[in-house]
């Protein structure tokens, strides 16, 4: 029997590949055509045999933190989520359009799932429409912390501060980066001073200079 990776990655795959997107692993997809910003499209597994989507970037200067640690994430198969975008967060729920159930175990979702791989990948396009550079990363931040969530907000996700700190640096506003990055090193434990993190502001410093990062 076809597993669940292998009938819903042939959906999504048509419609991503020709834009650009390259499939990194199981259902996840990542386009690099946009200097330090790569963007990722997921299909997210969830309890009870339910799949759903959602999308965002990863900035090449932004180092990962996983276990109170930073590591670099500036490939594609190493990019994740600087910025999520999930439609569950908004809704509090799953919503219909851009979820299935497993397609090997029901037809109902394998009938699904063209209808929802179009309409969640035409959602995704808008957003990555609006970011071609870290200034528009902040951007996107800034509208976002304004939004009312049911389920997760900004302050939810480990990456927020320090994404959002260092692209203020890229962008050339580095008084406002401060607040946000020294935020991220209290709540999980980031010295100020970790070479690692050092290493990413000067290069978002450098792309804000036009020196790439």
């Amino acid at each position: 029997m076809a597993s669940a990776d292998d009938l819903c990655s042939p959906h999504f795959s048509a419609l991503l590949l020709p834009t650009g997107f390259a499939a990194v692993r199981a259902r996840r997809w990542v386009r690099s055509t946009k200097a330090m910003v790569r963007e990722v499209f997921e299909i997210q597994a969830l309890k009870g045999n339910r799949f759903s989507a959602r999308w965002g970037f990863s900035l090449d200067f932004v180092p990962a933190c996983r276990n109170r640690r930073l590591r670099w994430k500036g490939t594609d198969g190493a990019a994740d989520f600087d910025l999520c975008i999930d439609p569950i967060d908004e809704a509090g729920s799953v919503p219909d359009w851009c979820s299935f159930s497993d397609p090997s175990a029901t037809w109902r979702g394998a009938s699904k799932l063209a209808r929802v791989a179009s309409e969640a990948v035409a959602a995704a396009r808008k957003d990555s429409d609006a970011v071609c550079s870290p200034r528009d990363v902040v951007r996107l931040f800034e509208r976002r912390s304004t939004m009312r969530f049911a389920r997760f907000g900004l302050d939810d996700y480990v990456q927020t501060h320090l994404a959002w700190g260092l692209a203020l640096i890229a962008a050339g506003r580095p008084a406002e980066a401060e607040p946000h990055i020294s935020r991220f090193c209290d709540e999980f434990g980031i010295a100020r001073g970790d070479p690692l993190l050092a290493k990413a502001a000067a290069m978002a410093s450098a792309a804000a200079t036009g020196g790439g990062p």
